[in-house]
């Protein structure tokens, strides 16, 4: 009888459960009754789910007859419903195409895309990732109207990504470089791994971006990084490797040793340098009996640039449930560099957790851990590079004889030899290791209905550690026996060990009061709160700075102690803030909004230290005015701002005098005074000048813009701005007598003014959808105010009314063919010959001089642009995209243009360069680079060394597929999808230099760079 009641009550409770989960199946189609392959269906409160097949049909069991279900696919719009008792449910969901409801990221909060008056553009995480990179910064790249990004170097770890937000804002030390804001504190971008981003939002003009104020004014970058998913645990593995090559590399270098040695006598009669290489020499490399090995046509490039494999992993964790949801993701990378020697790995972490308390509080916290560790020379990838270039092809990096040992020069009677970049490559690295935490929590209180209280607060922490240890290497000649001595030790930048340690540590906090109402037609949303900074900066250097007993007992401790030194630093700042913000809106249709922030930091006197910077925007929806009858007009909304931003990212106290005491090289001081007499004591001294009185400095923009939607699918933004940044925070050029440095002191104007425009279109073409795509933005930078012109050493000059750096330097007006020709020319410098280029004369006086240069437009792009495709049909999906800049110029010159830099083999094309038999009008008579008066012409600066650096560039291609869900769930997975990725597939561009994509402000004018990177990834994506 027990048995048979508890028999009972196993049947009835089998029943009651059968009875509440229960199978649900169906299709998910579009509009057009295709189906939408690979579209997600959820149960939203268990977070269960699956993807349709290649039939849009989906099947899923559902606890009960109260659940609801959501399904989601990327450019349509959600759908979610109660599911009831039915078992069947089929969908059809329309195309997304407007995204005047999307929530953007803004400053402090949040608003919705229709609502914004400011200068605003967004990015997703999904559109970024698009491209695989190991550094989330370069996939901004064409993706933000507004936003400049070049990438400097392709070198591991180091890229130099410089960013600029509507052109150069200031030609002060305060930078140019924007605000970037993570999970609502000031952060790394590079410290994140791409797969963890969410969103990233730019603020543009004074609208947007016044409520962070002092900080602000080279705009301001907002990262969110991917929050928790209610339901259950869901794993997802991300894994690449990309195969990773240079784009580029010097074409068509002289590496026959024969060829190379008669082109070096020949330039060394044109230069009037006596050494030259002798028949009996030449004779060695040219004889077709002779030891290869011994007499080789040496490629130094072979040595140095190599192919790798870059590898990226990433495994995410989310899930939650009862109002707490988490998303955990651990990323690794792993990215040897094309220049043997570099490498870089990162190890990172991000962790969110987010909880519902009750109905009235919210807590939540972020944490990002990242590790990295880099490899590198320590003069640089470029001096590498330079080196590398440098070398004859008369001889290799390694003598012939099989011992292992390091050629320094191969005949050093007739060339000064180079460093062996061979050998610093595998004996003399640095190694630098990054240790980064970012950390913060929130608590939002529902103190009443409409009115939150949130407060936030948290810190970055970043350790550093250097260590450059510079061992001795012997370096020999090519055909040195087995007891010959060494030429030379190898040039490693100094010599011992330095071991440096830097360490800054950041905290922030705020407490903010939000409060939203409606009245009837009105909403009105008040923001205000107050927020501190602090920052603190550390720096150990220690050091012994003479040749150690060995190379393998690399520590400081191993060294003489004889040349010990130890320095030490440290720093603070701090900002103490107030802001606020109003939006108000009438029938969604006339929409207000106006910030303010008040600023005060440390870095100015107590008399300038606070600052006031406010802004007001405001919008007009034509169509909910009228128009509205106009089916093809979606929305059309015109927008106008103006406001106030500051900078303050000088140096710490300049207004201050500040004394330095420093001591010298083991034996005395750098300030030496005899306060008694004979004896001489160490002392301080001022070495700078000050001003007392220096102020913010101030960028003022103005904006209108206007956002139109089309056919509820093509989305047009147009904005046009004005950028004037005064009261420039700038140390002028002083007389050098009197021997200070000079002042920091509020000087100058620059104005930016610029258009940007923005096109998506978002449709569908039978079974395929697609999205295409626009990009253009034109600035122009101007010297407002400076004072007297300046002339750099970059061939440079800063001048009122010019944008700031152009380029300044004779006209290049041909070469000289004959002496008649000579005589009938105006004057030249260094007593010009046949062969030598002529320059204008400008100011008509028949001599040519230094008055004679020239302002040349194109330091700038006149403008950028940028194009996108994607489509997808059934499993299969594609992207594409495409970058290019217009306009700029760069002046490039040395190793790989010019002949016989430090012995660098020339370009074959001065094989046809100009001879009394050859009267060539393009190519000079060759020479040795910095050897007699044909150098000091042919290297004199002018347009013949400026280039056209305008590019298009096939950025990104990528084509995946997504196996089927049926196959999938057959291997325990939700999803399954490869791809495949092209980066940096081609450039199209008259620029002869490696790359053409190089930072306005960097002063580099080398021909060659460390390139970028061509990278052909396979990568594979699982959820389970």
């Amino acid at each position: 009888m027990k048995n048979g009641l508890l028999l009972l009550v196993l049947c009835f409770s089998m029943a009651h459960a059968w009875c509440q989960s229960f199978r649900v199946t169906g299709t998910v189609k579009d509009e057009g009754g295709a189906p939408l392959v690979g579209a997600t269906v959820m149960v939203k409160k268990t977070g269960a789910s699956t993807l349709t097949d290649t039939a849009g049909r989906y099947t899923l069991f559902v606890p009960d007859d109260k659940s609801a279900l959501v399904v989601t696919f990327s450019g349509y719009e959600r759908v979610d419903d109660i599911i009831g008792r039915r078992t069947t449910w089929d969908v059809v969901l329309r195309v997304q195409a407007s995204s005047l409801n999307d929530v953007v990221v803004v400053g402090y909060g949040t608003q919705k895309k229709a609502d914004l008056t400011g200068a605003v553009a967004a990015v997703t995480g999904a559109d970024m990732n698009k491209r695989v990179a190991t550094d989330p910064t370069q996939l901004l790249q064409g993706k933000l109207p507004g936003l400049s990004l070049t990438q400097g170097t392709g070198e591991a770890g180091n890229e130099a990504f410089v960013l600029r937000v509507r052109g150069l804002g200031t030609n002060s030390s305060a930078g140019s470089d924007p605000l970037v804001i993570v999970d609502g504190l000031p952060g790394s971008l590079g410290a994140l791994d791409p797969q963890n981003i969410e969103s990233v939002t730019l603020l543009k003009d004074a609208a947007s971006a016044a409520i962070y104020g002092t900080r602000a004014a080279n705009g301001v970058l907002l990262v969110t990084t991917k929050q928790g998913t209610a339901g259950k645990l869901q794993l997802s593995l991300d894994y690449s490797v990309g195969i990773t090559r240079a784009t580029a590399l010097p074409k068509n270098l002289v590496y026959n040793s024969a060829e190379y040695m008669v082109l070096w006598d020949t330039a060394a009669n044109h230069s009037g340098y006596p050494n030259e290489f002798t028949q009996a020499q030449i004779d060695n490399y040219t004889s077709p009996t002779r030891n290869k090995k011994l007499y080789p046509d040496y490629n130094w490039l072979d040595a140095l640039m190599r192919t790798v494999s870059v590898q990226n992993v990433h495994l995410g964790i989310t899930g939650g449930r009862n109002g707490t949801t988490y998303n955990v993701g651990l990323g690794y990378v792993d990215q040897p560099d094309i220049m043997i020697g570099f490498s870089y790995k990162k190890y990172n972490l991000q962790f969110n957790l987010n909880s519902r308390v009750n109905s009235y509080i919210t807590f939540g916290s972020s944490l990002t851990l990242n590790y990295g560790q880099r490899f590198y020379a320590s003069r640089g990838s470029q001096d590498q590079f330079l080196s590398d270039l440098s070398q004859s092809p008369m001889y290799g990096p390694i003598l012939p004889d099989g011992s292992g040992r390091y050629t320094n020069s191969v005949y050093p009677s007739v060339q000064t030899p180079n460093k062996n970049p061979v050998a610093i490559a595998q004996n003399a690295l640095v190694n630098n290791r990054d240790y980064y935490m970012q950390t913060n929590m929130y608590v939002n209180v529902r103190l009443l209905n409409g009115l939150d209280w949130r407060t936030s607060g948290g810190f970055n922490f970043d350790f550093n550690k250097i260590y450059d240890f510079k061992p001795v290497i012997n370096q020999y000649n090519w055909f040195a026996g087995p007891t010959d001595p060494p030429e030379r030790t190898l040039d490693v930048n100094g010599q011992g060990l330095i071991v440096t340690e830097n360490n800054s540590f950041y905290p922030v906090g705020y407490t903010q009061l939000t409060y939203t109402r409606s009245f009837g037609a009105h909403d009105l949303k008040l923001l205000g709160g107050t927020q501190a900074e602090y920052n603190q900066s550390q720096s150990l250097v220690g050091s012994r700075n003479t040749p150690f007993a060995n190379n393998i007992t690399q520590e400081l401790n191993a060294g003489p102690a004889g040349s010990q030194l130890a320095s030490g630093t440290s720093s603070q700042w701090a900002l103490r803030s107030f802001y606020g913000r109003l939006n108000y809106d009438y029938k969604e249709k006339y929409l207000l909004e106006a910030n303010a922030r008040y600023d005060a930091s440390s870095r100015f006197p107590p008399s300038n230290r606070w600052g006031l910077f406010p802004s007001i925007s405001g919008g007009w929806v034509v169509t909910k005015d009228f128009l509205s009858d106009v089916h093809w007009l979606t929305q059309w909304k015109v927008r106008g701002s103006w406001g106030k931003l500051g900078n303050q990212n000088i140096s710490n106290y300049p207004y201050q005098d500040v004394y330095t005491s420093a001591n010298a090289y083991n034996t005395g001081t750098y300030y030496a005074y005899s306060f008694s007499g004979t004896t001489l004591n160490s002392g301080v001294a001022d070495n700078a000048l000050t001003d007392p009185k220096i102020k913010w400095e101030t960028t003022r923009i103005v904006d209108f813009g206007t956002d139109v939607t089309l056919f509820n699918r093509l989305n047009v933004t147009v904005d046009g701005y004005n950028k004037l940044t005064y009261d420039i925070l700038f140390q002028p050029a002083i007389p050098a007598y009197i021997g200070l440095t000079a002042p920091t002191i509020n000087n100058g104007r620059m104005r930016n003014t610029g258009v940007e425009i923005s096109a998506q279109y978002t449709g569908k073409a039978g079974q395929v959808n697609f999205s295409v795509g626009g990009q253009l933005q034109a600035n122009k930078n101007t010297l407002v105010k400076f004072g007297a012109p300046q002339i750099t050493a970059n061939n440079t000059i800063n001048e009122e009314g010019k944008p700031f750096g152009s380029f300044y330097m004779y006209e290049f007006a041909g070469i000289f063919q004959s002496v008649k020709d000579v005589q009938n020319s105006p004057v030249q410098q260094y007593t010009p010959q046949p062969g030598y280029m002529k320059f204008k004369d400008v100011d008509g006086n028949d001599t040519v001089n230094a008055n004679d240069r020239v302002i040349v437009p194109g330091v700038f792009p006149k403008f950028e642009y940028s194009f996108n495709a994607s489509a997808a049909w059934k499993n299969f999906d594609l992207s594409m995209f495409f970058y290019g800049s217009y306009g700029q110029k760069q002046y490039v010159s040395g190793w790989g243009l010019q002949p016989f830099d430090q012995g660098s083999p020339p370009p074959s094309d001065w094989k046809n360069a100009w001879t009394p038999a050859n009267h060539s009008t393009t190519m000079p008579l060759i020479y040795i680079l910095g050897q007699g008066n044909a150098s000091s012409n042919i290297n004199t600066p002018s347009t013949y060394y400026l280039k056209d650096a305008s590019f298009f560039r096939i950025k990104s291609v990528q084509l995946g597929y997504t196996l089927p869900a049926f196959l999938a769930r057959h291997v325990a997975m939700n999803a399954l999808r490869v791809y495949f990725t092209g980066d940096n597939l081609y450039t199209f561009t008259k620029f002869p230099g490696l790359d053409p994509e190089r930072a306005v402000e960097s002063g580099n004018v080398r021909f060659v760079v460390h390139p970028q990177n061509q990278v052909f990834t396979f990568g594979v994506k699982a959820t389970f």
